[in-house]
């Protein structure tokens, strides 16, 4: 099969497929009643911003057979493994699905479609499933230069029981039936503190083999906030192994497997049982069939399951953490029976049922280390809490003792403080420089600073577990980020907001705010929507955040008038040199640093494009307002000058 990636500059112009030119109520063509025949698909390699497109028309693809011969079809997975070899890019996978397999188009052509048709005709048989299947115009893959290690199950399941192990978290394999006259499951792989209820859907994947090679530590911890919620709350005492792991243990998939799958079957009646659990607890596993409780799920369209019986508590299960029922959730009612605590529960508690007044705190530290900070209450020690300031309400704000500050024991482990955040992915719940620095906001007289503290702390979190990590994400330099953004097209918006003036200020914002985004053509003059805002700690989650959203660009940037043609941007130079300023690729983030130390507390903004550097400053709640303009971000930096109001 071949294809032809120069991008065509006329498309052919169909009747809706959807709605047979009745637009009223389409959203596919949005009202036009007609869609383009034409789709683009795009390679972009992160590490080398080298971009490949295929200008999807009819003519442009050669048909091929169908698997069983029944029709014919345009396949386009080869079109996507040629885009991706010409950028040198493997593992592809879609912005906003980063673990998800990419979803490759394929049509079925019209049974009157053959090769030695004349071309017009061919062509014509092709635009209408070409135009059914460009209701998503413009679809972006990213790629590494480097591909991942060859997926290995049982290393892989290895590497989950020993993070288990180092965090004191369970590792739960799950196999569950698909319907009870079935022998087909519905595989998960995920970490659980003891104690949590079994969730009431089934797992994601289609054989043990898929979990057990798809599943990360990052996966296996997401919405542990969840399905923990209900956990008993303990502290936790781990092993005396100094924090440092003692490697991944020896595992027998194919075993493992087996056992889990035979445990689905009553061992004395031969009848089959809903699911099984395998369960890594103390450096072992443990096995439980699962049976329904009788009790129906929320939607009413099952059972809720539960453990024949539970593994005995693991070794690094402390004391009880203490906790109070939460008021303003109790009287709420068949609370319990909820299946969406978090969505529509109760902003106090944030769906635990608990007022938590401790907390354990545990920073995956990388390299096999991790630190648990048992946080019990200081029993009202005022000497221990000093009052440093005020709100400008008039609440005191307290700072506790050095044990209760992340800033030392990450920088103790070497860790960047800027780069804190949750292993399950959820938002902190607490702001990240009171969590850091310990600063303490007291909001009833009655409470002391530490209470205060802890339940602010542990709101939200499962049984008092507060999991956190501080490693930055793995992303492409901002340079190579916006050479991205001009290949496709695009415009990149930066800014940075240099909070240094608000040291000594434990109310208010400090450090350095980034925020990054991908902006369509034609926004130049004004920021409007696209303004990222300074949001972020840290560069690198900036930038993976609007790597994450590029989406919100690339579909502002497909011209909405089906007889224009989607752009196909084309650069596959494998070794490009990053081009971060318009045009001789320097850095963007030593400018922008200088920008922002000029302007203290407020954000700064560069829109970039590849022939004109705007700098923005806020001119009033939502708007900016342009203070210079040159063909690079270093002139326009330079152009800018000491301090310039707004306002003036």
């Amino acid at each position: 099969m071949t294809h032809d990636p120069t991008p065509h500059h006329t498309v052919t112009v169909v009747t809706c497929p959807r709605c047979n030119g009745n637009p009223t109520t389409c959203a596919r063509c949005d009202g036009a009643g007609k869609r383009r025949a034409q789709f683009v698909l795009t390679v972009a390699n992160l590490d080398t911003a080298a971009i490949a497109s295929a200008d999807i028309v009819p003519g442009a693809v050669t048909p091929t057979r169908t698997d069983d011969d029944r029709a014919w079809c345009l396949d386009l997975a080869p079109v996507i493994a040629d885009l991706a070899t010409q950028v040198d890019a493997t593992h592809l996978h879609d912005p906003e699905l980063p673990d998800e397999p990419i979803y490759a188009p394929w049509t079925e052509l019209p049974a009157g479609w053959q090769p030695d048709l004349p071309a017009h005709q061919r062509h014509a048989l092709e635009a209408a499933p070409i135009a059914a299947e460009g209701y998503d115009p413009w679809r972006i893959w990213y790629g590494h230069t480097t591909p991942p290690p060859p997926p290995d199950p049982a290393r892989q399941l290895g590497e989950l029981c020993d993070t288990a192990e180092l965090l004191c978290l369970d590792l739960v394999i799950e196999a569950r039936r698909s319907h009870p006259d079935t022998d087909f499951f519905h595989w998960d792989i995920r970490y659980e503190l003891p104690g949590s209820p079994i969730p009431a859907g089934t797992g994601r994947y289609g054989s043990f083999t898929e979990a057990a090679t798809r599943v990360d530590a990052t996966r296996a911890c997401f919405e542990l906030i969840d399905r923990s919620q209900h956990a008993p709350a303990h502290y936790v005492t781990p092993r005396p192994t100094n924090g440092v792991s003692l490697g991944p243990p020896q595992l027998d998939a194919d075993q493992l497997e087996r056992r889990i799958v035979a445990d689905c079957t009553a061992l004395l009646t031969g009848q089959p049982t809903p699911g099984a659990h395998a369960i890594w607890r103390d450096g072992r596993w443990w096995h439980t069939t699962l049976r329904p409780t009788g009790v129906r799920t929320r939607d009413g369209r099952g059972e809720r399951l539960a453990r024949s019986w539970q593994p005995p508590p693991p070794s690094w299960q402390g004391p009880p953490i203490p906790h109070l029922p939460c008021p303003d959730c109790t009287h709420l009612p068949r609370w319990d029976a909820c299946d969406c605590d978090r969505i529509g529960g109760c902003r106090t508690c944030s769906g635990t049922h608990r007022i938590y007044q401790g907390a354990t705190v545990t920073i995956a530290a990388g390299h096999r280390r991790a630190r648990h900070l048992n946080w019990p209450p200081l029993n009202d020690q005022p000497e221990a809490t000093p009052q440093i300031s005020t709100h400008p309400g008039g609440k005191p704000i307290h700072q506790l003792p050095s044990e209760y500050q992340l800033t030392h024991h990450l920088t103790d482990l070497g860790l960047d403080p800027n780069e804190l955040a949750t292993l399950d992915g959820q938002l902190m719940f607490l702001r990240d420089y009171e969590l850091l620095h310990g600063y303490a906001t007291v909001h009833r007289a009655d409470s002391d600073p530490v209470t205060a503290y802890l339940e602010a702390v542990a709101n939200g979190h499962p049984g008092g577990r507060i999991l956190l990590h501080a490693t930055p994400p793995q992303v492409p330099s901002l340079a190579t980020v916006v050479t991205l953004a001009h290949r496709l097209g695009l415009a990149a918006a930066v800014s940075l907001a240099d909070y240094s003036c608000n040291h000594g200020n434990p109310h208010l914002v400090q450090g350095l705010r980034w925020g990054v985004c991908f902006a369509p053509p034609g926004v130049s003059g004004h920021l409007g929507r696209w303004n990222p805002g300074a949001h972020h700690p840290s560069l690198p989650k900036a930038v993976a955040h609007a790597l994450e959203y590029l989406r919100n660009a690339s579909d502002h940037a497909t011209p909405i008038d089906p007889t224009i043609p989607v752009p196909a941007p084309h650069h596959p130079n494998p070794k490009p040199k990053p081009d971060g300023n318009g045009g001789q690729g320097d850095d963007p983030e030593p400018a922008l640093t200088t920008l922002a130390a000029r302007h203290p507390g407020l954000a700064v903004t560069a829109l970039i494009t590849p022939h004109r550097c705007e700098i923005h400053l806020p001119d009033g709640p939502k708007d900016t307002k342009i203070i210079a303009t040159a063909a690079t971000l270093t002139e326009a930096v330079a152009a800018v000058g000491p301090f310039t109001s707004p306002g003036s």
